[in-house]
């Protein structure tokens, strides 16, 4: 049985309805898989916790017919022809008392039943519990003989939290989203998914973390769930749901026109669709997104031809108003197999890369290819191949493109997109600028001619120096371009460490970015991952993982769109880092790691990134392996993003214990940064060269002159502390980190304390060890040089934790109850820890612990 997640509210207020003093019984009302079986199961044990004697009985289809079938394990052997209801109930009456009557999938009970429930519910001899689907009987709650309770899907959350607790072990983000939205938080999907993607392979562990390969296939038993969910279909139902299959989302108004207004509402009636609101709109939806395979792939090709001809003439025919409405129609004439325009098919291919529908565009673009339209579908298929990790393709579909005769406006759109690929895609800065030059002709539309200046800036913001691209954000004639060069300038700010006045950048064109986001869908979405970045490394690490798992959330679906994930991976897995979460941060550093497919520009920070949180939780092997990549993933044209490579060697080097290597690449990597303007990369190499031994605290302190945040400030404050060895200093510098939430560093510097007090204090050096141990009670997995265990003498993590309750005032006796143990091991920890920190009682001990920051 699958652990009971969730159903908070659901299991309160039905117990209320079942043991309340005017309760009668409750009704779980849900579409099958939600979990009311689940649920009831919960329910009956708490029911006989509580004093009731409890008796289930189940309906079933081969009952339904026979008079008492459901409940017959409820009945006496001798039932009496001429009164069986009367033997019945008093039968039930000799039960002992207080009675309550379970009984699963109620629809599907005979009319006997149903009148023995009715008179034991009438006459209060039990509280009765049902389950049934909607739609189907329900004299027993429409009478108010029950309270009705509807039982809806698991949210979100508590799917994760099921998964994590069935699999004893994290699921990485986009897998436990692809199976929230197969499963749509039911749970009896959810079930068969998780045995369906076990037995065949699809789901599985690597490092403790699961995650799904491939698509979602309707195997075994859980296509048998989805039939029976489905059930028998006539076929005005039939017509309405293969319609909808092909179709969904739709407007009711365009569906209603082409079926049986009756079969809607018997379909939404059994839950197989779903009517619901979508902006100024009513759309309509199958009940459960695995309805839609089974209904196409069992509709004969005539027919899904006959289905998506009639959908688009629907749509036609009213007009066709909306921005997506002519991309529905392409794509529908071309399920049909009706002949397309060129024209239409690319116009439809844009459409459809600007809703970020990579399968789709790229779909559309081959049609169009087919049809003879290369030169026409070459921009949009160059950038889908782009994305989808085949630049290379791109990059020969559009060369051969522009070999053609092509005007001098069509050459600079294709070239543009073709610069793109050569400098993003694969790297080669020489190449991608050749051909702007080729392209950047007199003569040109203004429009144009400011497109190929935006994107030579973009491409040069990867590899040239921060203040030359500064320098070359200048305002477009055209002015809706201009939010592409703000958008490079804030990107420079970033890496200039000037995160205030990017974050300025960025609010400023925010709006209209997002006013944009259907025309150019990275815009955004990029300015936001660019926030996350600037508070991150700002030390606004709260604000930093908020924003990231939001815009992450909203992206995860798109498996295509290929830039958006790995960077947001990244921040969230220096944050994790830096608050001492190394098992969490080697989670989301995978989980950002592209695969063995060609590489893209952000790969090599992703790949550094895993090193780093590797190197960081002591897997060498791994941290080795990853650096490697990075290594191999880095071009000229991404110098920046390379810088993080050298970064991130310097911890697999300290991981192996090469301390003095490790140092001397972080100080050359410090320099390598410093040579491209890059500060943000540059303060954390030379903190980190602090860390590995090296004063680096002058080279800090200047960079404070011009970055503002905090976080650089505590970098410098560390490095002067660690250079001039002051305890008090290291100390002060702790509470600051800690401040920030970087409870990494904070614990690091309260480690190279107790190396700085005069010889002789042993008893300082100890104290300051227990408030280190403090700090690090929630770390997991971290290994840094500062914390090696052998070289400190700290509390062990039981006596921290009990030293930490009882300067929160609680007496022994109550610490033993927290901790589930008895007083006298708690007097016993007590008494080593006052030996330890060289205090004699509980005002000595809170006034030593009473200095780590945020420690009550």
């Amino acid at each position: 049985m699958w652990p009971f997640v969730g159903r908070r509210r659901e299991l309160a207020d039905v117990m209320a309805a079942l043991t309340g003093p005017d309760g009668k019984g409750a009704a779980l009302v849900g579409p099958a898989g939600v979990g009311k079986t689940r649920l009831t199961d919960e329910i009956a044990e708490r029911l006989e916790q509580t004093g009731f004697t409890v008796r289930r009985s189940y309906a079933t289809v081969a009952t339904s017919t026979i008079p008492f079938g459901a409940v017959a394990s409820l009945l006496p052997a001798d039932m009496r022809t001429a009164n069986p209801l009367g033997r019945a109930v008093e039968h039930l009456r000799t039960e002992p008392a207080p009675l309550a009557i379970v009984v699963d999938d109620a629809h599907l009970l005979d009319d006997a039943s149903i009148g023995l429930l009715h008179h034991v519910i009438r006459h209060g001899h039990a509280r009765v519990l049902v389950t049934s689907r909607p739609g189907e009987r329900a004299e027993l709650w429409r009478e108010g003989l029950l309270q009705r309770h509807p039982v809806g899907y698991l949210s979100r959350a508590e799917c994760d939290e099921l998964l994590e607790q069935v699999l004893h072990g994290p699921v990485d983000t986009r897998s436990a989203t692809l199976l929230w939205t197969g499963s749509t938080g039911n749970p009896l999907y959810l079930k068969e998914l998780v045995a369906s993607g076990c037995a065949v392979g699809s789901l599985r562990a690597q490092d403790g973390v699961w995650s799904w390969h491939g698509a979602i296939e309707l195997a075994g038993r859980l296509g048998e769930l989805v039939r029976e969910n489905l059930g028998r279909l006539d076929p005005a139902h039939r017509h309405a749901l293969e319609l909808l299959a092909y179709s969904e989302p739709v407007e009711l108004d365009l569906l209603a026109s082409l079926v049986v207004e009756e079969a809607l509402d018997d379909l939404e009636t059994r839950a197989l669709i779903r009517v619901e609101p979508s902006g100024s709109r009513t759309v309509v939806r199958l009940g459960h997104p695995l309805y839609g395979r089974p209904l196409r792939t069992t509709c004969p090709a005539s027919r899904a031809q006959s289905h998506q001809r009639a959908l688009a003439a629907a749509l036609e025919a009213t007009g066709a108003r909306r921005r997506e409405d002519f991309m529905r129609i392409t794509t529908w004439r071309l399920g049909s197999g009706c002949p397309i325009s060129v024209d239409l098919l690319v116009a439809a291919a844009e459409q459809a890369w600007a809703a970020r529908d990579v399968t789709l565009a790229e779909r559309l673009c081959r049609a169009a290819v087919a049809a003879g339209g290369t030169s026409q579908a070459g921009h949009v298929l160059g950038q889908v191949l782009m994305h989808g990790r085949a630049p290379a393709e791109a990059e020969a579909a559009l060369a051969e493109v522009m070999a053609g005769p092509l005007s001098p406006a069509d050459l600079g759109r294709l070239g543009a997109t073709r610069s793109m690929n050569l400098h993003f895609g694969l790297g080669d800065a020489e190449a991608a600028a050749a051909v702007l030059d080729a392209v950047d002709v007199p003569g040109l539309p203004a429009d144009l001619s400011d497109w190929l200046k935006v994107v030579r800036v973009t491409e040069e913001a990867q590899f040239r120096h921060v203040t030359h691209v500064l320098d070359r954000t200048y305002q477009p004639v055209v002015p809706r371009l201009s939010i592409h060069m703000r958008h490079n300038r804030a990107l420079s700010l970033l890496h200039a460490g000037r995160y205030r006045e990017a974050e300025e950048e960025i609010t400023g064109y925010e709006a209209e970015a997002l006013a944009l986001s259907e025309e150019v869908p990275t815009l955004y979405n990029g300015a936001m991952r660019m926030r996350a970045f600037c508070r991150a490394f700002a030390g606004r690490l709260t604000e930093a993982e908020e924003l990231a798992r939001r815009v992450r959330h909203t992206l995860i679906e798109e498996s295509g769109w290929t830039f958006s994930g790995t960077s947001l991976a990244s921040v969230l897995s220096y944050c994790a880092r830096l608050r001492g979460h190394g098992t969490r941060a080697l989670r989301l550093a995978r989980e950002g790691t592209p695969g063995p497919a060609h590489p893209l520009v952000f790969d090599t920070m992703a790949l550094s990134a895993l090193a780093s949180a590797a190197a960081v939780c002591g897997d060498t092997s791994l941290a080795a392996d990853a650096l490697a990549r990075a290594e191999k993933a880095r071009r000229p044209a991404w110098r920046l993003t390379g810088t993080s490579v050298p970064i991130a060697r310097a911890w697999v080097l300290a991981a192996t214990g090469d301390i003095r290597a490790a140092a001397d690449t972080a100080l050359a990597a410090a320099d390598d940064c410093a040579a491209l303007g890059l500060r943000c990369g540059e303060a954390m190499a030379l903190h980190d060269a602090a860390r590995f031994g090296i004063d680096t605290s002058l080279r800090l302190a200047v960079l404070t002159t011009t970055m503002d945040d905090p976080l650089t400030r505590a970098y410098s404050a560390h490095a002067t502390a660690l250079a001039r060895c002051s305890p008090a200093t290291l100390e002060a510098v702790a509470a600051g980190f800690h401040r920030l939430g970087v409870t990494l560093y904070a614990a690091e510097a309260l480690a190279s304390a107790p190396a700085c007090t005069a010889p002789g204090n042993a008893r300082a050096a100890s104290q300051a060890s227990a408030r280190q141990a403090l700090l690090m009670r929630d770390f997991d997995a971290v290994h840094t040089p500062a914390l090696r265990a052998d070289d400190l003498t700290h509390l062990t993590r039981r006596q921290a934790e009990v030293a930490r309750l009882a300067t929160s005032g609680l007496t022994n006796q109550q610490i033993a109850a927290r901790l589930h143990t008895s007083k006298r091991t708690v007097d016993n920890h007590l008494h080593a820890i006052y030996g330890v920190l060289g205090v004699t009682g509980r005002n000595e001990l809170r006034a030593v612990l009473g200095r780590v920051p945020g420690h009550s």
